[in-house]
């Protein structure tokens, strides 16, 4: 008997004690597997990523590998072990070259340590690997906007919205570079079809409520934040924050102190105002406060060259100092600026200062109640005022 064995069949035996041997291991990596997201699940991080190591390791070229690692990924981002994350992700391109899905998960990370490059990196070539993928696409178009790449973040979104129609996201993305752009109209045109598209997609409601404050149109912003706080949304105080922000700063009241009383008309004697001004050539100071709607910048509030304290006038306040009679030269004019101004940010109130003088002859008149104090500076958020509510006069009120 021939005891010599064709080398063919030598070659069959070891093929198929070598494929019986790695599908033995690739039922074992499976296995691993199913226990690191057991563990995963149950919070079990170390645990987790012990048998996510081992299934890799296992079965390194089959999709429980790519799984493994993806897991291993999200683990140590639960354990905030960002750096091994990276480390994860990166080993894991190695390995799968062609699968996009671990360049936007790394770039997601960038994205969350504010290295927005880098992340734009991974996102290209997530894109690149697979044009049709929608969240790739999105998530790019998203770190575009951040470096305000504008017409590059266009294109991404077009292309969600082309590969994915019945997704809200093309649209966000598209009303998001149109509000970016000053279009705010667009803007509202395309966040509306989002929320069309998803009427649970709350970012777009943030973003469409926002677009609707910076046209001016409060209610209908106001109907977004509504809807927010109906669903007991995180979101709502992001939106309302930036409607209160929106507005124009008004001021709210005005109060006299230290006896400078807005009631008194024409012809008062400055003497009766105070004792102290009884005597001639004496001065005084007064101050008046100033409650404003917001926070405002107090470089712009304590600027005394954004006030002005002046006579009323027809032309700009619908009233007339003196009544519109004759004034004598006894007539008390008071500086055009405060002397200085201070401001209390727990309250938003403004208290500015300003001196008034008796003449040589303690015979000095003035009209308190048609004395016009204005400002002309910004809010903490850079608005300027709104222009109905930037004065207080005493016959007017704020106006």
């Amino acid at each position: 008997m021939d005891r010599r064995i064709a080398s063919a069949t030598v070659d069959y035996l070891f093929t198929t004690a070598a494929t019986n041997s790695q599908a033995r291991m690739d039922s074992l990596g499976a296995q691993a597997l199913g226990q690191g997201i057991d563990h995963f699940q149950a919070e079990r991080y170390d645990q987790a990523i012990i048998s996510f190591r081992k299934a890799a390791a296992l079965s390194p070229s089959t999709g429980n590998a790519a799984s493994a690692f993806d897991y291993m990924g999200q683990a140590y981002l639960k354990q905030e072990k960002t750096d091994q994350a990276i480390k994860t992700y990166q080993e894991a391109i190695r390995l799968f070259p062609s699968d996009e899905t671990f360049h936007r998960a790394l770039g997601d990370i960038y994205i969350q340590e504010e290295k927005t490059e880098e992340a734009i990196q991974q996102y290209e070539q997530a894109v690149k690997l697979n044009v049709n993928d929608a969240e790739s696409s999105y998530s790019l178009g998203q770190a575009y906007l951040k470096t305000g790449e504008l017409d590059k973040a266009r294109q991404q979104f077009n292309n969600v919205a082309r590969i994915s129609p019945a997704s809200a996201t093309g649209y966000y993305g598209l009303g998001q570079v149109a509000r970016t752009e000053g279009d705010t109209q667009t803007a509202i045109d395309l966040l509306t079809k989002s929320i069309s598209v998803n009427k649970d997609f709350e970012i777009a409601y943030v973003e469409l409520g926002s677009a609707y404050a910076d046209a001016g149109d409060f209610q209908k912003a106001d109907e977004m934040l509504s809807y927010l706080e109906y669903k007991n949304s995180s979101k709502t105080i992001e939106l309302r924050s930036y409607i209160t922000n929106a507005h124009a700063p008004r001021i709210m009241m005005a109060q006299a102190n230290d006896g400078f009383n807005t009631a008194f008309g024409p012809k008062t004697q400055v003497s009766s105002l105070s004792s102290k001004l009884e005597d001639p050539g004496s001065s005084k100071l007064f101050s008046m406060n100033f409650a404003f709607s917001k926070d405002m910048d107090e470089a712009s509030i304590t600027n005394t060259r954004n006030w002005t304290i002046s006579r009323a006038n027809l032309n700009e306040n619908r009233g007339i100092y003196n009544n519109g009679l004759p004034i004598s030269a006894k007539e008390e004019m008071l500086s055009l600026r405060p002397a200085y101004v201070t401001y209390n940010k727990d309250n938003n109130m403004a208290t500015v200062y300003f001196s008034v003088d008796q003449n040589a002859t303690a015979d000095a008149t003035i009209d308190p109640k048609h004395i016009v104090f204005k400002f002309s500076g910004l809010d903490a958020y850079g608005k300027a005022m709104d222009a109905s509510a930037d004065e207080y006069a005493g016959f007017s009120g704020v106006a």
